[in-house]
């Protein structure tokens, strides 16, 4: 269960209606400035990005997924493996309620990444669920319109359960290496898409990337050509005012790095509109090879603490840190790993 997403107040319900009409709103702008119009043709000779050759799709997929399509990569749901882009896609769309249809139409999310959606069982309710609240977000949007963009991408990544990428070499599932993919291939080499003139400088590199020290460096890189602004903050000056709306983070920490992204938290969740939830793969066994909501979540008032299943040490602004004779007892819980030990951690934001 969510944290406080039971049914909002009528009054609640009404100020969520503005939300999501702002914010659909603000992706419709984004897009119709970016443009998908010609994508395949002034793409096709780019390894980012393959033209979609099947009729009633979007333009284009990102050049990593057809690839992977081609060689019917193991981490590929069977589904795809089985009917291809086209047949998982009309079995997924077909399957959801028309209200959230009307929400995905709206988002403009790309048919592809719809037709990675699980179609287990026992993850249907949470889906449906948080792709209902999906559209209404607390708290004032993201400055530019690729912030924007990648806030809707991230949010439908973590309620829709994305299945982790596969390795570039092997087509296995990254499992808990994967967080870094996961920033990459569903949200920069989408975006790459969307805004081809925006983001023509974007090196191929940053769309395909599944190493943590490989982003960063084609980070600042790309904070060079003015594609991005990269602030580095150590754990003890990290404010929750640092950390933006469709913004990624790779966070430095004891035993490794993780790769996460940054979205408002929905309305219906009632947590306080400052707050904002990290998304992404976890690189926890305990939750599976699949991208989810609220993994971290970032605070103005780092000492109230909100209970949920992946953050019970609190905000990852906290000093939450549980000692055993003397030392970080990391495997606890209750122990932000982030404040263990002094973690950095590098904030990329799109311009």
């Amino acid at each position: 269960m969510w944290p406080g997403n039971s049914a909002p107040s009528a009054r609640e319900r009404d100020a969520a209606s503005l939300s999501r009409r702002r914010f659909l709103g603000q992706a419709a702008a984004a897009l119709a400035i970016g443009g998908s119009i010609g994508v395949t043709r002034a793409f096709a000779a780019s390894p980012a990005v393959e033209p979609v050759l099947t009729k009633g799709l979007s333009d284009a997929m990102p050049g990593w997924f057809a690839r992977d399509l081609q060689r019917r990569a193991r981490w590929l749901p069977a589904s795809v493996r089985e009917l291809g882009v086209e047949g998982a896609y009309r079995r997924r769309w077909d399957s959801l309620p028309e209200e959230v249809r009307d929400v995905l139409t709206e988002m403009k999310i790309p048919a592809w990444m719809i037709a990675l959606v699980p179609t287990s069982p026992s993850q249907q309710a949470e889906i449906v669920k948080q792709f209902r609240f999906m559209a209404n977000l607390s708290g004032p949007p993201a400055a530019s319109k690729l912030a924007r963009r990648a806030e809707q991408l991230l949010i439908f990544g973590g309620a829709a359960q994305l299945p982790t990428p596969g390795d570039r070499l092997s087509g296995a599932c990254l499992g808990a290496e994967g967080c870094t993919a996961a920033m990459s291939k569903y949200v920069l080499a989408q975006l790459k898409i969307e805004f081809p003139r925006e983001l023509a400088r974007m090196s191929d590199a940053m769309v395909n990337s599944q190493s943590s020290s490989e982003l960063a460096h084609l980070c600042d890189q790309a904070a060079r050509e003015g594609i991005v602004e990269v602030v580095r903050r150590p754990f003890a000056r990290l404010k929750a005012e640092d950390v933006k709306p469709g913004s990624l983070t790779i966070a430095q920490k004891p035993g490794g790095t993780h790769v996460f992204g940054w979205t408002r938290v929905p309305a219906a969740w009632n947590w306080s509109s400052g707050d904002k939830m990290a998304i992404g793969n976890t690189g926890l066994a305990q939750y599976g090879d699949r991208m989810i909501l609220a993994q971290e979540y970032v605070s103005p008032d780092a000492v109230e603490t909100i209970s949920t299943p992946h953050n019970q040490h609190g905000p990852i602004n906290s000093r939450s840190v549980i000692f055993v004779r003397g030392e970080p007892d990391l495997s606890n819980p209750r122990t932000n790993v982030y404040a263990a030990r002094g973690s950095d951690f590098i904030l990329v934001n799109l311009l």
